[in-house]
């Protein structure tokens, strides 16, 4: 029984094929075709949209790349402007130390002359102290130099030091001429050796900018120290601006540049320990 009913039901079917008009099948295939084809487009759509969101991944880090180089770049134009103008700053202030030593050019300063010893005329005070030379408290250069003109002469700070306050104040003396400063200058450390005035004992020295004499003060103790080296027959001197210098064996000017400057400082440490 089964058997024939199964056989019933496929007669049955063949006949509704039978019965089914061609332009139905030919439909059905035509929108099973359609819809493979809108499934490819879809693939392709689906790959487009994976290129470009790689596409985007890729600008996003160019992006950020270029943003990074673009600060990099900034920041390397920040820091040229920053040197350009420190450099400029400083060949500026190189410029005005400059200046401020040529309006020096014929000034001597005087140390330790004792507080209110000129009566308030600076001016006659050097003068006579210059000149004085029959007087063992004087330099008594007159013989040596001849008679030299002062232009000015002032203590610096202006301002009268208080009893607890360090020492007397400097003297600042300008010359009327280079050449009679210049003569002062050579033979007044042996004519103030052993010669203090009013117990004082005297200094002279040049008169140069702040900032030369901070650097001029920073090689005393290599020059103090090349000289013990030496020996104390052997010339070691501070030349303008700031410059060490010795004279060799042969006699020779000789600059101790940046490296013996570095050597001497080693030294002077080993010496030290």
């Amino acid at each position: 029984m089964p058997n024939e009913k199964r056989a019933r039901q496929e007669a049955c079917l063949s006949s509704e094929d039978e019965r089914t008009p061609p332009h139905k099948h030919e439909a059905g295939a035509a929108i099973l075709e359609s819809i493979h084809e809108k499934l490819k487009k879809l693939d392709v759509l689906e790959q487009i949209n994976g290129r470009l969101l790689k596409i985007e991944n890729t600008v996003g880090d160019m992006e950020r790349g270029l943003n990074s180089m673009t600060a990099e770049l900034q920041k390397v134009k920040t820091d040229l402007d920053s040197k350009a103008d420190n450099a400029t700053v400083d060949a500026l202030k190189d410029e005005i130390e400059e200046l401020q030593n040529r309006s020096r050019r014929n000034n001597l300063v005087f140390y330790n002359i004792p507080e209110k010893a000129e009566k308030g005329d600076c001016i006659s005070f050097v003068q006579d102290f210059i000149t004085q030379h029959t007087n063992t408290e004087h330099m008594g250069l007159e013989t040596i130099c001849g008679h030299v003109e002062l232009e000015r002469a002032h203590r610096t700070p202006s301002k009268t030091p208080s009893a607890g306050e360090k020492g007397p104040r400097p003297m600042h003396v300008a010359f009327l001429r280079y050449t009679d400063k210049m003569k002062v200058l050579r033979n007044a450390a042996a004519r103030l050796k052993d010669n203090p005035l009013n117990g004082n004992a005297i200094g002279i020295s040049e008169d140069f900018a702040k900032k030369t004499q901070r650097r001029r003060q920073e090689l005393v103790p290599y020059r103090k120290f090349l000289k013990k080296k030496l020996g104390d027959n052997r010339k070691v001197y501070i030349a303008y601006p700031a410059i060490l210098k010795y004279v060799d064996a042969n006699g020779r000017h000789r600059i101790v540049g940046t490296e013996e400057l570095a050597k001497l400082r080693h030294e002077m440490e080993e010496a030290k320990s």
